[in-house]
């Protein structure tokens, strides 16, 4: 019995298949229609990098999880094990995630978030004194 469902099962699967594939066409020609900035390919290494940003580094050949202390025309790097490699090109800097859109970096600036890399007492310091900077707001 279950032999006669079996070339049923694959139709739904295929149309639901098509269905799929349209509906992802249609979002991506709506995104660029939007106004949706397409990175480019290489936009790991392309892209600015700013202080507080998680990477890799080129670590002798091969890149390890990093965060940039300090950004430039070259940048210093301190990687997740505590060590500190200064005066990285850009080209041996990767970053992991793309910067996020121009409005949610205008709110990151009102606080919400603290900065990636912070020890807990470095967070907790950034906590108390976004806490203060919001009762003086208050006020």
């Amino acid at each position: 019995l279950s032999l006669f469902r079996v070339q049923k099962f694959f139709e739904q699967i295929g149309e639901a298949k098509k269905v799929l594939l349209q509906w992802s066409m249609e979002g991506a020609s709506s995104g660029v229609d939007s106004g949706i900035a397409v990175l480019p390919d290489d936009w790991m290494f392309t892209l600015p990098v700013k202080v507080g940003d998680q990477v890799e580094a080129d670590l002798g050949g091969a890149f390890f999880p990093a965060t940039v202390t300090k950004a430039g025309t070259t940048f210093d790097v301190k990687f997740f094990d505590g060590d500190v490699m200064n005066g990285l090109d850009r080209s041996m800097v990767k970053l992991l995630a793309p910067p996020s859109s121009v409005a949610s970096s205008d709110d990151a600036g009102e606080g919400e978030s603290p900065p990636p890399g912070l020890t807990k007492k470095e967070l907790k310091r950034w906590r108390k004194k976004q806490e203060k900077a919001k009762a003086k707001k208050g006020f």
